[in-house]
Formats: C-alpha cells, structure tokens, sequence
C-alpha cells in the first residue's frame, strides 16, 4: 500500500507525465460525453434556460460524471467548487476544460479561503456548483456549507438528480461512485429552488 502511494505522489509529481495523463482523461471524456444522451425535467419554480436560475446548485460525488455532462451540455456550467487535493487537481481540470470556472478547496484544506472565494462568486454571479456531500462524505448526506453560503448571499438551493441509465459502480469506494457507461441516457431532475431560512444556519 506504501509502495503504491509512493507511486502515485510520484506520478502527480511529474509534471510532463501528469499533462499527458489530464488531456488523455479529457479526451476520454468528450467521448464518452459524444455517446451519452440527454432528459432533463424541471420542479416547479426553476427558470429556463438554467443559466437564468439564482442559486447554489448541488449533485452528489456519485454522480460527478453524469452532472458535469449535464451543465456542459446546457452550457451553464457557471463555477464550480473542486478538491484541492491531487486527484481533485485533476478533476479541477477536467472541469476547466469543460468551462467551469473552477474555486479549489475543502472543508478540510483552506476553509476560509474557500468561503471568502465562494461567497465572492455568488455575490457577483449569484450562481455555484458544489458537490452536496462534498470530497470525504459520508456520502448522500448535505454538507451544511451549501446551506450556509446560500443563506449568506440570499439565493435558493437547488439540488439536481442526475442518474444514468447504464453505469459501472465502484463498490469500494466511499459513495459508491458511478460512471455511465457509453451511450447511457443520462435522466436528469432539476428540483424547485429551497430557500433558506436564517435560523436554519444557525
């Protein structure tokens, strides 16, 4: 386990190598992105386009894939919030690549600096992305951040289901994390806006 550790932070370590390694994912990517398809159905209260809807949106770890290839598709991809560990390095871009606007950090790593980020970008674009139970988990639990931020601007949460039709389940991992498999239908639920209350972030 050492071993294989040590491999990786060396591989993350080498620049030329972690290039070739990001643009090889993206590329993966966007094709598999060419195969999926897209439903989406809307809740009661959600502005069309999406670009037009206020609010701190949130999807699951699970389903990072799937929820990425939805905001791309729509082109409303707005910013994102993304780990700033190595993996989330990579995630971050992927997302770049795909026109988030990316915002790294945790609840873990830069705190602050993260919600003083946060709360910038939705002052200033009153939209954001976040992953709801966040990079640690436990999975399919809100983390109180997104509650909070919402709250703090005045914007609405908004929580977008996305579940692919065919997907390969990593069952070791701790949300059980899914990726579609190629020319899935990627059904997407866009529920009606939750604003916050005051006392709920007390």
């Amino acid at each position: 386990m050492r071993l294989t550790k040590g491999i990786s932070r060396a591989i993350r370590a080498n620049t030329v190598f972690n290039f070739v390694i990001k643009n090889a994912l993206y590329c993966v990517l966007k094709l598999l992105f060419s195969t999926y398809r897209l439903r989406v159905s809307y809740g009661p209260g959600v502005k069309q386009p999406l670009s037009k809807q206020e609010g701190v949106f949130y999807f699951w770890h699970q389903q990072i894939i799937a929820g990425m290839f939805f905001f791309h598709t729509l082109k409303s991809q707005g910013a994102c919030v993304v780990s700033s560990s190595g993996d989330g390095k990579i995630a971050g871009y992927l997302c770049q690549r795909l026109g988030f606007t990316v915002l790294y950090g945790s609840s873990f790593k830069g705190p602050v600096a993260l919600v003083r980020s946060a709360l910038d970008q939705l002052n200033g674009n009153r939209r954001l992305c976040m992953v709801g139970d966040g990079s640690r988990g436990p999975a399919l639990v809100l983390q109180p951040g997104i509650m909070y931020l919402a709250e703090k601007v005045g914007v609405p949460v908004v929580f977008i289901d996305c579940k692919p039709q065919w997907a390969f389940t990593f069952t070791k991992s701790w949300d059980q994390f899914k990726l579609p498999l190629p020319f899935s239908i990627i059904q997407v639920t866009v529920n009606s806006p939750q604003h916050v209350r005051p006392s709920s972030s007390s």
